[in-house]
């Protein structure tokens, strides 16, 4: 009788062996950590006539990578790649690379090959700068003063030349508009606005922030 027992009391935990095996294993059975992405941006691409505009693009870069989670990718800046590719006597490959991309569309596979080992890192970011305007409105009741960017993204595998994932996000954004029976808005007889500030257009900051966080809101994992 007392084997009986015995048996009686084994026989669920047998079955849950049986039955279930991965239940049981899977506290123990973590999934294999996936690396980041490690991604080499390439020196922005300024196409337009504002010569600031490529050192304002890499502040707000910077500050809006930072929200990339590490998980999805880690970044390599350009004063980076520029300093690995001088020590290496291959700098060319910057103005090939861009210069295709820009003009083309085309990645210049042959300037690729070897970034990897070059940079170590599995994919480069082009970054080009295509509009980068203000326009201020002059005379009260002539409309409203704005700010145009426009910025273009490719991301692409050094090994296998892919392109992962692009963007060409665009915005013409406009100032408030301005109440010409306000004593506030400081104008002359003819109408010509006399403070800058009383129609200054949106800042270039806010409008290229805006984005690219939300352009690199769905940047792909590595």
């Amino acid at each position: 009788m007392k084997t009986g027992r015995m048996l009686h009391r084994a026989l669920p935990i047998a079955l849950l062996l049986v039955v279930l095996p991965g239940a049981l294993l899977a506290k123990d059975d973590k999934p294999a950590a996936v690396p980041s992405m490690r991604v080499a941006i390439f020196p922005y691409l300024n196409t337009t006539e504002e010569l600031g505009a490529a050192k304002i693009m890499g502040d707000i870069m910077r500050d809006q990578l930072k929200k990339v989670e590490a998980a999805r990718a880690t970044f390599l800046w350009p004063d980076d790649v520029e300093r690995l590719l001088t020590d290496s006597n291959e700098m060319a490959r910057i103005d090939k690379i861009t210069d295709r991309w820009a003009t083309s569309g085309i990645l210049d596979t042959t300037s690729v090959a070897g970034l990897e080992s070059m940079l170590m890192v599995d994919a480069i970011l082009l970054v080009r700068v295509k509009e980068w305007e203000n326009h201020r409105v002059p005379v009260v009741g002539a409309g409203q003063s704005s700010a145009t960017v426009a910025l273009s993204f490719a991301l692409y595998d050094v090994r296998t030349d892919k392109l992962l994932w692009t963007k060409s996000p665009r915005e013409q954004r406009f100032s408030a508009e301005m109440d010409a029976s306000s004593t506030s808005v400081n104008y002359d007889e003819t109408g010509v606005i006399q403070r800058k500030s009383d129609n200054a257009p949106p800042r270039y900051e806010s409008v290229a922030g805006d984005l690219i966080r939300d352009a690199f809101k769905k940047f792909p994992r590595g």
